[in-house]
């Protein structure tokens, strides 16, 4: 899975994404190429670097903004890197893109074979960005240069000096040729730099945190940072929360509406994908475990292209999921309240089926909402939900481990909190204790 594929994703991984300020388009390019990490050893060394990049960043914010000034001018020169490397003679464009790209690695102390570049493409040693085919690369050009300019209009002269140019543009290029490989690693190094810098200054500003790895997840902490950007425009606050899980052991969410089970199903989502790309985190502290595979159901499915209904669509895409598990690879599998938009009876059956058939699922970690009451052998966290507050009462977003499944009933109580027609909640209220005497 690349980076692109996520970018858009419900949980809302675009707002960290927009809020890079990376310094090139060709970073952002490689960014969005970038393979999602599956190795805990290669996630645990990408950390280590962040680390490093982070601390500069508290520690010389200077030196990182020279930097990152530098970046603005890594271009992407990957076909011209390309060609050098499958035998052409390049030209002038070309040979000032390589000078300007070894001439900003070397700036930045990145690179091998840079000085020997910049070298071959800078005989004068005149250290500026541009290029040209000086005189001091052959006595011959420097001759019919000076004989050309003497007169212009001698074809024959116009012909000997185009000719010599080409040999030497084909001179200079196989120069460069045994250093293509260096060079288009050192493009690549130059942008993973620009992604480093952004990351590292972003976990600054937001106040993320660099998690470890281990077998199974513990977060402390957790906020969303697009949620809680939006909750600041309007003066409030966003409730951190703690979570835990691990595969094997399937785990519930059970809560009334407006109890932030979705937004933290968000959030889980988003920390895994930014734990497995390398990016730090928004929470207090964090365990984190990769994954083969990360399938997150949420929301409205319903398909108007395809005809499906937001049932359907809803069950082929945990249906997907399920043959994901089955294939054996690690899965985390996140589900939105399953069956939510069928019949209670069915869509309680529905529910628990599915934690039934993916029980004792060793490599599936398995985490779901639901407004159903459904027992189960797994864990249970419910939102702590309404509680006494000075004016009236209000939500209290904390997860809490149970060991009742039993979903609580709080809907007509937010409803009455929402300002909602008296006479309406009323009557509701009546007509549910007559269900349940």
């Amino acid at each position: 899975m690349k980076f692109r594929e996520i970018v858009e994703s419900p949980c809302g991984i675009r707002y960290l994404f927009d809020g890079l300020e990376l310094q090139s388009g060709y970073a952002r390019k490689v960014l969005l190429d970038r393979e999602m990490m599956v190795d805990p050893d290669r996630i645990d060394a990408a950390y280590a670097s962040l680390r490093k990049y982070f601390d500069l960043v508290v520690s010389d914010r200077r030196s990182v903004e020279d930097m990152r000034f530098r970046l603005q001018g890594l271009r992407d020169i990957s076909g011209t890197l390309a060609s050098l490397a499958d035998g052409a003679t390049l030209d002038e464009i070309e040979f000032f893109e390589i000078k300007h790209l070894a001439m900003l690695a070397a700036s930045l102390s990145r690179g091998t074979d840079m000085e020997t570049v910049i070298g071959i493409l800078d005989p004068d040693g005149l250290k500026i960005g541009t290029f040209y085919l000086y005189d001091s690369y052959s006595v011959e050009l420097r001759r019919l240069r000076d004989a050309v300019e003497q007169d212009p209009d001698d074809a024959q002269l116009q012909e000997e000096l185009a000719n010599e140019e080409d040999r030497l543009k084909k001179v200079i290029s196989d120069k460069l040729r045994p250093h293509a490989a260096s060079l288009k690693q050192t493009l690549q190094e130059l942008a993973d730099l620009d992604i480093s810098l952004a990351q590292a200054v972003q976990m600054h500003v937001e106040g993320l945190v660099l998690p470890t790895s281990g077998s199974s997840t513990e977060i402390t902490g957790m906020f969303h940072p697009g949620v809680r950007a939006a909750l600041k425009t309007k003066n409030r606050d966003f409730q951190p929360v703690d979570f835990a899980f691990e595969r094997g052991v399937p785990a519930t969410v059970i809560g009334a509406n407006m109890g932030g089970k979705t937004v933290a199903l968000k959030t889980i989502c988003m920390l895994q994908y930014l734990y497995q790309f390398g990016f730090a985190l928004p929470v207090t502290s964090a365990v984190m475990t990769p994954f083969d595979d990360i399938r997150f159901c949420i929301g409205d499915e319903q398909d108007e292209k395809t005809g499906l209904s937001s049932f359907a669509a809803e069950m082929q895409r945990i249906d997907r999921a399920v043959a994901a598990v089955e294939q054996g690879g690690r899965v985390l599998l996140l589900v939105d309240e399953p069956a939510r938009t069928t019949n209670p009876v069915e869509g309680t059956a529905l529910v628990a089926a599915l934690l039934e058939r993916l029980a004792d699922k060793p490599n599936l970690a398995l985490v779901m909402t639901t407004h159903y009451t459904v027992e189960h052998a797994g864990q249970c966290w419910r939102v702590q939900g309404l509680l006494p507050g000075t004016k009236g009462r209000k939500m209290n977003y904390r997860l809490v481990r149970t060991t009742s499944h039993e979903v609580p009933h709080e809907a007509l109580n937010i409803a009455r909190e929402l300002g909602i027609d008296a006479r309406w909640i009323d009557l509701a209220d009546t007509i549910m204790k007559r269900q349940y005497e």
